[in-house]
Formats: structure tokens, sequence, C-alpha cells
């Protein structure tokens, strides 16, 4: 079996990750060539999908999900994908193909909803790496709940070095969202955290729940952020 057969959603997911770079850097011709796209993206058409604020309070609450498969350049294209493959490949061997990829959904969503609570009104925020620090959240989630979490336990001790570097950068370096990187970190261990005891679950309603927990709570923040306080 290959490694892509083993893995079709975390490869799935790095294709349209991909797929949508080389789109927006075609899609930016002529005002911006091809070749200078594919290595720092054409503000003008990232623009069009890009999680903002003042947009999303206008109705487009449709940016929350494309912004996630956007990224402003190749080294930031470059380093999730490595990142989502790495993680990914973990994840969704332990959580199984429709958990992972509602983990990374979710993940993600979670890391725009707090962009748009504490992230600036007027700015822009792309990239799957809050869906990513979900994946790294939900691994930490269900070893709490597993009991596994120790720092005597090599695999969750090498990922609490990679968060905090990882967090360390995002506070060290302009223009990198700790927030919705923080925000993704924390939907995705909440999921992992109520995934652990339904992992094996036969009944789909039982298998369903965590998901549709955090949906809900999501859904919620959303409406709230949209008609209470934006």
């Amino acid at each position: 079996m290959s490694i892509f057969s083993r893995l079709p959603v975390t490869f799935s997911l790095i294709s349209a990750c991909v797929m949508v770079y080389v789109g927006v850097a075609l899609a930016g011709t002529p005002a911006t060539p091809w070749n200078v796209g594919l290595m720092a993206q054409p503000g003008a058409v990232l623009e069009r999908g890009a999680l903002i604020p003042a947009l999303v309070a206008g109705g487009e609450q449709w940016r929350l999900v494309t912004s996630m498969f956007l990224h402003s350049g190749f080294i930031h294209l470059g380093f999730n994908m490595l990142a989502l493959y790495f993680l990914g490949s973990f994840a969704e061997s332990t959580f199984g193909r429709g958990r992972f990829f509602a983990l990374y959904l979710l993940s993600g969503l979670s890391g725009g909803i707090a962009y748009l609570y504490i992230g600036g009104f007027n700015s822009l925020a792309v990239g799957a790496s809050g869906a990513i620090f979900g994946l790294l959240g939900a691994i930490l989630g269900f070893s709490m709940r597993q009991g596994t979490f120790s720092w005597q336990n090599p695999i969750i001790r090498q990922l609490l070095i990679l968060l905090a570097i990882n967090l360390y950068i995002g506070f060290s370096i302009p223009n990198i969202s700790n927030t919705a990187h923080i925000g993704g970190l924390i939907g995705g261990a909440t999921l992992g955290f109520l995934i652990a005891p339904t992992l094996y679950a036969r009944k789909n309603s039982k298998a369903a729940a965590p998901i549709l927990t955090v949906l809900g709570v999501e859904v919620v923040l959303v409406g709230v952020w949209l008609f209470v306080i934006a």
C-alpha cells in the first residue's frame, strides 16, 4: 500500500493548498507575472479570499474557510505543508480519515474565529497554520484524555518543544498571527479530548457527537461576534 493511499486526506489537503497557491499566482497576471506570484502571491488576488474581519462582518463569512487554503508566499506554503505532512501523517492514522478531516476544518475555523475576536478588524490573515496547530492540539488533548500526556512520553515531549518554538517564532516575527495559532490549538485540543472515548464507537451518532459539539460552539461564537461585537 502506497503512502498516498494510506493518507488520502493529508495528501488531498496538501494538494488543495498547492493548487490554490498556483491558481492565485496565475490569476495575478498580467499585473503580477506568474513566476513572481509563485514566490509572493499577488495581494489583490489574495485579498479576495483572505480572512478580513470587516468583510466577514459585512456578510462574507465564507472567508473563514477560504482563508485557510491561501498562503502569502512560497516559504509560508512550504513550511505549512511540511508541518501538515508530518502532523497529518500521525493524526490521520490515529483519528481516522473522517475525524481527521473534521478536525482539520474545525481547527482552522477555531483559529479564524479567534482572529475575529482578537485580530485587527481591517487586517488580512491567510494560511493553514490555525488548522495545523489544531492537529498538534488534538494529539495533546487526546493524550490527556487517554492518560498518556507526560514529559516522559517522547512524542508528547517533542510536540511540546515544537509548540514552544513555533509560538516563540510567532511572537518574535511581525505579520504572524499567534492569535489564530492559539485559537486553532485550543479548538483542536478540545476536539481531540472529546474524540478520545468515542474513537472506536460503532454508533455513528456517538462518533459524530464531539464534532457536532465543537461545530455548534463555533457557530455560536461566530453569531455572537457578528450580532453583538462586530
